[in-house]
């Protein structure tokens, strides 16, 4: 939809598209945190198992904050094709709508980039065996009957 429906033409159409990305990304982001958390995995330069889990819990209640905020602006966008007020309200050199999306992009972008590099590096390669057994179709029985 965000490629398909031009943002000037059909506003509410063309944001759909970037909310069920949003959406996906998050659950991602939920889904990996907690492959983190169960699997134990405990990476030394952060400090080992402990200091892991707990940069991964701050990381998941970030993310999942940044997006709540994010995802409820882009439903007011969806819903009346214009976005909300306060995202229009000044904030330094930027308006609260850049800010959040800087600070969005940084967790759902930025940081998923390098932990997929760090994990690349740290984690054993994936080895797939394909394998069978070898097929029997006749029983040994039926062949003994036969002679």
């Amino acid at each position: 939809m965000i490629f398909v429906v031009l943002a000037y033409e059909n506003v509410a159409g063309h944001t759909v598209g970037f909310l069920g990305l949003q959406i996906a990304l998050i659950m991602v982001a939920i889904q990996n945190s907690f492959y983190v958390l169960d699997s134990q995995v405990a990476y030394q330069f952060i400090g080992g198992l402990k200091n892991t889990r707990i940069v991964t819990i701050i990381y998941l209640i970030c993310t999942l904050t940044i997006s709540a905020v994010k995802v409820s602006a882009t439903i007011y966008v969806v819903m009346y094709s214009a976005g909300a007020g306060w995202t229009k309200r000044p904030v330094g050199s930027l308006v609260a709508g850049q800010l959040v999306d800087y600070i969005w992009m940084f967790f759902n972008a930025l940081i998923p980039l390098v932990l997929s590099f760090i994990r690349a590096r740290s984690e054993y390669a994936l080895d797939i065996t394909i394998d069978m057994k070898a097929q029997k179709y006749l029983d040994d029985d039926e062949d003994d009957e036969r002679a």
